[in-house]
């Protein structure tokens, strides 16, 4: 087994080994992980592309959303359970700095489809809500190669009417609970392992999921770390204990004031609703914390499927989140709305097929953007060239293969309202724009995990590089959107736009 701990480095000097943070090194003994050099001898997939093409891994996207990086047991989360994550780490490779393209679902899942920032694949909420039907997507490269493809989401951003169906043959939308009154997530996870299994899966003609010998793509994506933090027992209590509707101040007074930064707008203050009489604001970050172990149990069950089924160890498998969530940063509560780290550091774990470069931890910043770049070379596809993200094929494999991934976010659909965020680690630049005023913050992350010090004075050189850098990423007389044409609205009914405010959206 092996491991790799090392930084990008600063621009213009070479990179450099660094002592892994304590945490770091906790892990690695918790998972049995051995210390040995940044480069070694590792298993290797087919060499050349005849090889890779002759060799089809399946491929299989577990997708949590709202998921904090921190929120972990692998990564340094001690006090929450995770375990079947820790053992797909302990299988793959862990990226203990893996950065989201958006604080909120479809940009992001759109960033990871299409390898583009939001800023060019143009789905980024507001009237630019649909993914444009050229963009291609994971799903359309894979099914162009004969592919088996199936998705199973939770929430409207992901559906048809948003243009995120793209190159899915078998598709399903399942919403907050079953038909069958089981839990989200038990819906979810019933029919991916049906699928896998060639089994019916809601209506529809019974036929079998793929040709035999047909390689497949599954995206399975799992809502229920999301608001309301509402897990199913014996999930519930898993972590908090005591009386949530003790006597003192109820929460919603907090929540629905100016001191809550994210406060909702009137049509969407009902998203706060489930915490009606509830007096404890620790009962919510207990209760999200359990359903990130609620969720890992469903992880587990799709990975013993795959075991049962002998198809796990030719199974690239990804597990990754879309964004993360406030849960009293920043002073915002139990949401996911500006692209601080809380909300844009993501838990990326890829286990490649054949047992790969399994065991090892990677602290090398990279992007969502870089997900599909790897899924293509890995699968032995050409790369597009115009991506936004890179493989980390070589990286996983311990190859001096250069370069650095594209730390990038942005969140706004308004040309008066938007945040934008460019990393060279360890700096972060926040570009802020709003009532006409822009506003440029500087963080040493490193130094200043949690962004409480803006540092953009005392830096000034650094912040205007970054600055200019941005603007050449973005251009700024049109700082929203590089796809042309038309707006694109979501083809949403009302019912469906009632479900999304309710979600705070």
């Amino acid at each position: 087994m092996s491991r790799i701990i090392d930084t990008s480095p600063t621009p213009g000097k070479p990179p450099a080994m660094k002592t892994p943070r304590p945490f770091v090194r906790i892990l690695a003994l918790a998972l049995g992980l051995a210390a040995l050099p940044a480069t070694v001898a590792v298993p290797a997939l087919p060499a050349g592309d005849q090889g890779r093409r002759a060799f089809r891994p399946h491929v299989l996207v577990l997708a949590i959303d709202t998921l904090r990086a921190d929120h972990l047991h692998c990564l340094g989360k001690s006090d929450i359970a995770t375990p079947h994550m820790d053992g797909l780490a302990a299988d793959g490779v862990l990226f203990t700095r893996a950065h989201s393209t958006a604080p909120w679902t479809l940009p992001s899942f759109a960033s990871i489809y299409t390898g583009l920032r939001p800023y060019r694949h143009g789905a980024i909420g507001g009237d630019y809500a649909r993914l444009p039907r050229e963009t291609g997507t994971m799903a359309e490269y894979l099914r162009g190669q004969r592919y088996a493809t199936a998705a199973w989401v939770t929430i409207n951003w992901l559906n048809a009417q948003c243009g995120m169906n793209q190159g899915f043959k078998h598709f399903r939308f399942i919403g907050s609970t079953a038909r069958d009154g089981t839990a989200q997530a038990s819906a979810i996870t019933h029919q991916a392992m049906n699928w896998l299994d060639g089994k019916k899966t809601g209506r529809g003609r019974r036929s079998k999921y793929r040709q035999p010998g047909q390689p497949f793509f599954a995206f399975v994506h799992w809502f229920d770390v999301h608001a309301p933090y509402t897990p199913p027992a014996p999930f519930d209590r898993m972590y908090y204990e005591g009386d949530e509707k003790a006597g003192g101040t109820p929460v919603l007074d907090l929540l629905l004031s100016n001191r809550n930064k994210a406060r909702p707008k009137a049509q969407n203050a009902g998203m706060y609703d489930w915490l009606s009489g509830v007096t404890d604001l620790d009962f919510p970050v207990k209760q999200y914390a359990a359903g990130v172990s609620y969720v890992d149990d469903h992880v587990g069950r799709v990975l013993a499927k795959l075991k049962e089924r002998g198809e796990y160890d030719d199974t690239l498998i990804i597990l990754v989140s879309d964004h993360g969530e406030h849960l009293v940063d920043h002073g915002m509560y139990f949401t996911h709305k500006e692209p601080y780290q809380e909300t844009i550091h993501v838990p990326l774990i890829i286990k490649l097929p054949r047992g790969v470069a399994h065991g090892r931890v990677i602290e090398t910043p990279v992007s969502t953007l870089d997900i599909l770049p790897t899924v293509l070379e890995t699968c032995g596809l050409e790369v597009p060239g115009d991506l936004d993200g890179r493989s980390l094929l070589g990286l996983m494999r311990g190859e001096d293969v250069g370069g650095t991934s594209l730390l990038v976010s942005e969140r706004g659909a308004a040309p008066d309202d938007f945040t934008k965020t460019l990393i060279e680690w360890p700096w972060k630049l926040m570009v802020i724009k709003k009532d006409g005023r822009v506003e440029n913050r500087l963080y040493h992350l490193e130094d200043d995990p949690g962004e409480i010090h803006d540092v953009s004075r005392r830096h000034q050189q650094t912040a205007e590089r970054l600055r200019e850098r941005m603007w050449t990423l973005h251009d700024p007389e049109s700082p929203l959107l590089a796809v042309p044409g038309e707006e694109r609205p979501a083809e949403l009914d009302a019912a469906e736009r009632e479900k999304l405010r309710a979600l705070g959206y």
